[in-house]
């Protein structure tokens, strides 16, 4: 489950280098902060109980860490890519396709959207081919905008991150 930022309150961007040197502080004994630093307070607070789970984790977290802070930081970039997207929308224009399907994403929740809602609910320009909207969606999964997953009845569906 993730927690939104309280109203007013802006999530800070997490680094890469904080990261690691938190996570150099285990071989001190101290394991588990760079997962509080990503966000990460139920496997941090796990971590820090375990000595890093036996300082297995502690040593995958070295390979993982750029993960763990891309993951932290995911919020964010939604957040600004939707904030540059109504900047800069004419008002009496189409909103541009990933907008529409982030905003159908968001709508959806963690119940996730199908290709065939994003059909049914995006606005698009006559003789616009099917084939753009699944590429918008491509796209968005690369930049990490949206996620893929399946829904208790086997179908792909998206969702936010």
């Amino acid at each position: 489950m993730k927690r939104a930022a309280a109203p007013g309150m802006r999530l800070q961007r997490r680094h890469v280098a904080p990261g690691y040197l938190l996570w150099a502080l285990g071989l001190f004994g101290v394991c588990g902060l760079q997962r509080f630093y990503a966000r990460k307070p139920l496997s941090g607070t796990l971590w820090l109980l375990t000595f890093g789970l036996c300082y297995i984790g502690q040593l995958v977290d070295l390979f993982l860490i750029a993960e763990l802070v891309d993951q932290a930081n995911q919020p964010l970039l939604l957040q600004d890519a939707l904030a540059a997207l109504e900047a800069g929308a004419p008002a009496n224009a189409l909103p541009p396709l990933d907008r529409q399907l982030l905003a159908l994403a968001r709508r959806a929740g963690p119940a996730g959207f199908t290709y065939n809602d994003a059909l049914l609910e995006c606005q698009l320009p006559r003789d616009t081919p099917r084939a753009r909207v699944r590429d918008e969606i491509e796209r968005l999964m690369h930049d990490d905008l949206l996620d893929v997953g399946n829904d208790d009845r086997g179908r792909v569906v998206y969702r936010e991150p």
